[in-house]
C-alpha cells in the first residue's frame, strides 16, 4: 500500500503517461492492433498473436478466481481508482498480457532491439497499474511472472505441438479446439463454482463502491468470452487455410481499405449481437455471449479475410506466387 500511495503522490503530471501505458495492455487495444497485423502486414504474427491473447486472457481469469484477492481501492479509501477495475487482483492482467504478447512480437521479429522494446513497455505497463491504483506490486510481479511463464511455453511449444495438430484430419483438428474451448469453460466454472460458500467483505465492496466501480469478482464473462474468442479463432484458422489462405501485402490503400471494413464488421458483430443479447450469469446470457465472441474470432481470421477476397482487396498466397513466376518467365 505504500508503495501506491508513494506513487501517486508525485504529482498529477504522471497521470496522462500512467494512462497511456495502461491503454497499450488493455484488451481493447490489442484487440484493434491485432486483427491489423493478421489482415495487413504478417498472418502468422497476427495468428501468432491471436491465440496468445486468448491463452493469456483465459489463464488470467482463472487465476484470478484461484486467488480471490482484492485491488488496493477495495482495501483502502486512501487509494485513488483511476480506473474501474471490477475482477479481482492477482495476478495482474495488464502485466501478464504485456509480458506475453509484446514478448510473442519480439519473438516473431527475431531483433535484440524489439526485446528490449518489449522489456520496456512490459515493465511501464506493469507500473502504471501500480499508480492507477488497481493492483498491488505483488499482483504486478506474479503478472510479469505468470506472462514469463506462458512466453516460454508457447515458444517452446509451438513449433512441435503446431506441427502435430497440423497433422491431423480436419475433424480431428476441430474435435481439438472444441476440447480446448470446453476445457477453458469447465476450468474456469468449477473455480467459480469452489468459491460458492464465499463471501466478498464488505469492506471491500463499500470501498470500491466509494471509487465508482462495484466489484463483480465472480462474473463468467471473463472465462466465456476467452473461450469464446479462441473457438472462432481457431475454427476460422482451419476454414480460411482449407480456402487457400491470402496474403496481406499489398498497396497501402488496399490494406488500410481492409482494416478499416474489417473493423466494421468487428464493431458491428460485437455491438450489435451485445444490443440484442440479453446480460447475465444464467445459462443463456452465457451461451450468447459465447456465441458473440466465437462470431467475433472467426470474422477476425477466416470472415473478414474470405471477403477480402471475394472483393479484390486482397489474393490467394498461390495465386501470386503464380503470378510472380509468370511475370518472371516473360
Amino acid at each position: 500500500m505504500e508503495t501506491i500511495l508513494f506513487l501517486q503522490q508525485l504529482g498529477d503530471w504522471l497521470t496522462p503517461v500512467m494512462k497511456f501505458f495502461t491503454v497499450l495492455g488493455d484488451e481493447e487495444f490489442y484487440l484493434l492492433i491485432m486483427p491489423a497485423i493478421y489482415w495487413c502486414f504478417d498472418t502468422l504474427m497476427g495468428t501468432r498473436l491471436a491465440l496468445m491473447l486468448v491463452v493469456t486472457t483465459g489463464t488470467n481469469s482463472i487465476l484470478k478466481l484461484a486467488f480471490h484477492s482484492p485491488r488496493p481501492f477495495w482495501v483502502s479509501g486512501e487509494v485513488r481508482a483511476f480506473t474501474g477495475e471490477t475482477s479481482f487482483g492477482i495476478p495482474s492482467g495488464h502485466a501478464q498480457n504485456a509480458t506475453t504478447l509484446w514478448g510473442t512480437w519480439a519473438s516473431s521479429i527475431k531483433k535484440r532491439w524489439a526485446w528490449y522494446l518489449a522489456l520496456f513497455f512490459a515493465a511501464m505497463i506493469g507500473i502504471s497499474r501500480l499508480y492507477m491504483g488497481v493492483h498491488f506490486p505483488i499482483d504486478v510481479l506474479s503478472g510479469w511472472l505468470v506472462g514469463a511463464l506462458l512466453l516460454w511455453i508457447f515458444i517452446r511449444l509451438e513449433k512441435p505441438v503446431g506441427h502435430r495438430i497440423k497433422s491431423q484430419s480436419t475433424l480431428r483438428q476441430i474435435l481439438i479446439i472444441l476440447g480446448i474451448g470446453a476445457a477453458i469453460l469447465l476450468i474456469g466454472n468449477l473455480m467459480i463454482a469452489s468459491l460458492a460458500n464465499w463471501q466478498i467483505p464488505a469492506e471491500w465492496v463499500e470501498n470500491a463502491t466509494q471509487a465508482g466501480a462495484a466489484p463483480e469478482p465472480l462474473s463468467r464473462d471473463g472465462i466465456t468470452t476467452a473461450a469464446g474468442v479462441f473457438l472462432g479463432l481457431a475454427l476460422g484458422l482451419i476454414l480460411i487455410k482449407r480456402r487457400g489462405g491470402f496474403s496481406p501485402k499489398g498497396p497501402a490503400v488496399q490494406r488500410v481499405l481492409r482494416y478499416l471494413l474489417g473493423i466494421v464488421g468487428t464493431l458491428a458483430i460485437w455491438a450489435g449481437l451485445k444490443a440484442v443479447f440479453p446480460s447475465g450469469e444464467t445459462l443463456l446470457p452465457q451461451a450468447l455471449r459465447l456465441l458473440r465472441y466465437a462470431l467475433i474470432g472467426f470474422w477476425v481470421t477466416a470472415g473478414a479475410p474470405l471477403v477480402f477476397l471475394a472483393l479484390k482487396l486482397a489474393t490467394p498466397p498461390e495465386k501470386k506466387q503464380k503470378s510472380l513466376r509468370s511475370r518472371r518467365a516473360r
